[in-house]
């Protein structure tokens, strides 16, 4: 699919990170115009700290609502390099956060008769020793003809830095049935995970009904450099690393049916390399790394009494073979992971109904646990984990944001966050756009893609934050970001802010 050349104000404004369209490409790219950035500026960088330890509040950025947003298109922020990134259905924005001039939006879909039904998070990957954010799309395309509509899985990589999209790949998922957001065959999708290292994208994907091309489970594998995208049906993926796929193959239909499996494929030809029996009746797919993808399991012990066991399994991406963690609560608990793209995994489970919780940290070079802590092991409250970076774990409990050792699970010293930016912490002239910042008149595109007129928000800057400062949920050595709803009198007309944190220390 190919980005249209004209950015429309809705587009704009659903994909935020600010409200007034900046300077268009100067035509010198073969990507028809999409970004609202000239070529890769030569903008100042921030501080950076790999990983960071303490954080500031340093910029607000818009993201606004428009007529008939789903409930379901809450936006998701991300962050590559210094740009801080805000993805919806609509598409993929980016800001620069040391240089608000750099500022692009590309649209998630090209032509009218395409809508879209999932979107994933704003993922961060290095190409070519470039920044890159790569995001994914369900989409339906009702646009061929006499043939009937199709569901599609659409990957974007995009250079945060020119805002340019460099690479694009698509699939057919299911074919669709009917209109609406529910129509039968509606592509959604479940997770994605990628390769930070390749840029190489694996995502699960569902359908709505039973009318999909081969399966109602699904994943779709889609690297960068060949620009192809592949299907492997009746999985959910992992994983991926290096072309290689880690997925989860549901249990057969059948009652208290124990033959869930791990498989590994190959991303590029889809074959199936491995198929290990978990022994499990229930398998999720929680994270992957560079060695080992990760599993929550459960089964059945008695099922007439409902005992049942759950584990963590882990399964080496190059030789197949299995870890396996007991856990500390087995009923009823739903577990979530991250990766810290360096070595360390860390997971959290809570018990439906009983506020019980727990946390656990693996080391991926082996993918046994080597610390954690639950709610009954008294002197430590189990934290929410929103994100892990190079070593460190990034989460918040009820009185503030905290910050773990991936490797120990020890707390981690920081800077008490005050409810506002202090001076030295609030941007300068050089960081926020003045009103010589702002694009006038005369660098306003003329091709219909401005900002509609009245979006007194669309510089407003930090007087959008709150006071209250979160933990981040993606991380860059840069900084992070979060999204923080709306308050305000002028904020109807708002979804959503991206709130930059930029690293101290």
């Amino acid at each position: 699919m190919v980005a249209t050349t004209a950015v429309t104000a809705a587009l704009i404004l659903v994909a935020g990170c600010g409200g007034n369209d900046d300077k268009k490409s100067d035509g010198g790219s073969d990507n028809g115009g999409q970004s609202t950035t000239s070529a890769t500026p030569s903008a100042p960088t921030v501080p950076s700290f790999d990983p960071p330890k303490a954080f500031s509040v340093a910029a607000a950025f818009p993201s606004a609502d428009y007529p008939g947003r789903s409930a379901l298109d809450e936006s998701q922020m991300g962050i590559a390099g210094q740009v801080a990134l805000i993805g919806g259905y609509a598409g993929l924005s980016g800001r620069d956060v040391a240089n608000p001039n750099n500022q692009w939006m590309i649209p998630s879909k090209a032509a009218d008769t395409t809508t879209v039904s999932a979107a994933s998070a704003p993922m961060a990957a290095k190409l070519d020793g470039k920044d890159v954010a790569v995001v994914a799309y369900a989409e339906t395309d009702k646009g061929n003809g006499t043939q009937k509509p199709k569901g599609l899985i659409v990957v974007h990589w995009i250079d945060v830095m020119s805002g340019q999209k460099i690479a694009e790949a698509s699939i057919p998922v299911s074919t669709v049935e009917g209109t609406g957001t529910d129509a039968v065959g509606t592509p959604g999708i479940t997770n994605a995970v990628v390769d930070p290292e390749t840029g190489q994208i694996a995502i699960g994907s569902g359908t709505s009904g039973s009318s999909s091309v081969r399966s109602t489970t699904l994943s779709v594998y889609a690297d960068p450099k060949t620009k192809k995208a592949t299907l492997l049906p009746g999985i959910t993926a992992a994983a991926v690393h290096d072309g290689v796929i880690a997925g989860a193959k549901p249990a057969s239909p059948t009652q208290n049916a124990q033959d869930a499996m791990i498989v590994l494929a190959d991303g590029a030809s889809g074959k199936i390399t491995k198929q290990i029996p978990a022994k499990e009746g229930v398998l999720n797919p929680l994270a992957g790394a560079a060695k080992h993808a990760y599993f929550y399991g459960s089964r059945y012990i008695d099922y007439g009494q409902g005992t049942s066991a759950s584990a963590i399994l882990a399964v080496d991406l190059a030789t197949g073979a299995v870890v396996q963690t007991a856990l500390g609560y087995s009923e009823n608990a739903s577990y979530s992971c991250v990766a810290d793209q360096a070595a360390s995994i860390v997971c959290t489970g809570v018990v439906s109904g009983s506020g019980k919780s727990e946390i656990m940290g693996f080391d991926d070079n082996t993918a046994k646990k080597t610390w954690g802590f639950n709610s009954d092991s008294g002197g430590r409250v189990v934290p929410t984990v929103t994100a892990a970076y190079h070593g460190v774990v990034y989460a918040k409990t009820e009185a503030q944001p905290v910050m773990l050792d991936a490797k120990t699970g020890q707390d981690l010293p920081s800077a008490a966050p005050s409810g506002s930016p202090s001076s030295s912490d609030t941007p300068s002239s050089s960081d926020t756009p003045s009103s010589g910042d702002t694009p006038s008149s005369g660098d306003t595109p003329s091709d219909g893609s401005s900002t509609s007129p009245g979006n007194d928000n669309a510089d407003a800057g930090l007087s959008l934050y709150n006071g209250k400062q979160e933990s981040p949920v993606a991380v860059s050595p840069f900084g992070g970001v979060y999204r923080q709803l709306p308050t305000g009198y002028d904020s109807s007309d708002l979804e959503s802010i991206c709130v930059f944190v930029k690293a101290t220390a």
